[in-house]
């Protein structure tokens, strides 16, 4: 396999810089750090607020490391998980089938969003 195919299968993008990298990493230490002190409080089901991480890393991931991203705006960000949550709570109440459930709540959520 030559050199030109593997270089083809790295990122579109350039790389960021190192104090760029350092901020995003920052952030996201910040924010899960006050979500995971959120889920270890005593008013929190631990197995319910663990629910709470991927969602959390993922917004992150968009507010730290891609600020300038359409999906990282604070109306994609606030209003479509919120929206998002709302779906996946109406769809667990009204949908019994665990396997439907998950297909269901997702597909809506990003429909309705």
């Amino acid at each position: 396999m030559s050199l030109h195919i593997l270089k083809s299968l790295g990122p579109a993008v350039a790389r960021v810089s190192g104090i760029e990298a350092f901020r995003a990493g920052l952030g996201t230490l910040i924010g899960l750090g006050l979500t995971g002190l959120f889920v270890l409080s005593p008013t929190v089901d631990l197995e319910l607020g663990l629910y709470l991480v991927a969602p959390f890393g993922a917004t992150s991931v968009l507010l730290f490391a891609v600020p300038n991203s359409p999906l990282a705006q604070p109306w994609s960000a606030i209003v479509g998980n919120t929206i998002a949550a709302l779906v996946g709570v109406a769809v667990c109440l009204w949908v019994d089938d665990p396997a439907l459930r998950v297909g269901l709540a997702v597909g809506l959520a990003v429909t309705a969003t």
